[in-house]
């Protein structure tokens, strides 16, 4: 099942990763039918991480100005992990979700580490989640890809699944802006002990990330089966 599951097609030819500059920024695939980490004076005061912007109800916290747009070259702090239907997600004070409505959690910081959560988080829980359909409505762009995908995600029975979720295992960055930011995100796979990474492309849309989907349905544009996690930063829940 998408990021979480091993797909039953996987490019096995390891390939070099693409990363962008760390100072470049300013701001298991979706499942198919057959497949589912921002002058000293001393002596200085200890930093306190800014917190969100107070938002009306329903409304997402505006992201602080003071918000690092460096791109996570280690793994985030201020970072909890819960489990949501047997994947370990990431969640921060600092860069969120802020708000959990049922299964749909959103309001991430426009920031790479806010971006960084939003992918794996939505990855997640628009296929897993018993509520898919709002999940999709509500944190996917709309399109054919959208569409695709939820006709598909009808198809398939996410229950049953008894040892193919994957876990996450590392990331990188391929690229970052203020409105759009694609991550490489490595899933470990407890059974057998395989790595497979997926590109995954959120979106700045209506003050919140959105899970951007290929026309097909598909989360990725291609599947890749690596053997160690060189030139990704490891990070994991689990």
């Amino acid at each position: 099942m998408m990021v979480l599951l091993r797909p039953d097609r996987e490019d096995t030819t390891d390939r070099p990763v693409r990363q962008a500059s760390p100072r470049s920024a300013v701001p298991a695939a979706p499942p198919s039918p057959s497949a589912p980490a921002w002058a000293v004076t001393p002596p200085a005061a200890p930093s306190v991480p800014p917190t969100p912007s107070a938002a009306a109800p329903g409304h997402c916290p505006a992201t602080p100005a003071t918000a690092s747009q460096d791109l996570p070259a280690r793994p985030p702090a201020d970072v909890t992990w819960t489990v949501f239907h047997g994947v370990a997600e990431p969640a921060s004070r600092e860069h969120g979700p802020h708000r959990e409505e049922a299964d749909v959690h959103r309001c991430f910081s426009r920031t790479p580490t806010g971006a960084l959560i939003a992918a794996w988080q939505i990855a997640t829980r628009f296929v897993l989640a018993d509520g898919w359909r709002r999940v999709v409505d509500e944190q996917v762009m709309p399109g054919p890809g959208r569409d695709a995908y939820a006709e598909q995600r009808r198809q398939v029975n996410t229950g049953e699944d008894t040892g193919g979720k994957g876990q996450l295992a590392a990331y990188a960055f391929a690229s970052y802006t203020p409105d759009v930011a694609t991550v490489q995100l490595v899933s470990r796979f407890a059974a057998t002990g395989h790595l497979q990474v997926n590109t995954v492309t959120v979106v700045w849309s209506g003050g919140d990330w959105r899970l951007r989907l290929q026309p097909d349905g598909s989360i990725s544009p291609s599947l890749q089966a690596v053997t160690s996690l060189a030139g990704f930063v490891p990070w994991g829940g689990v």
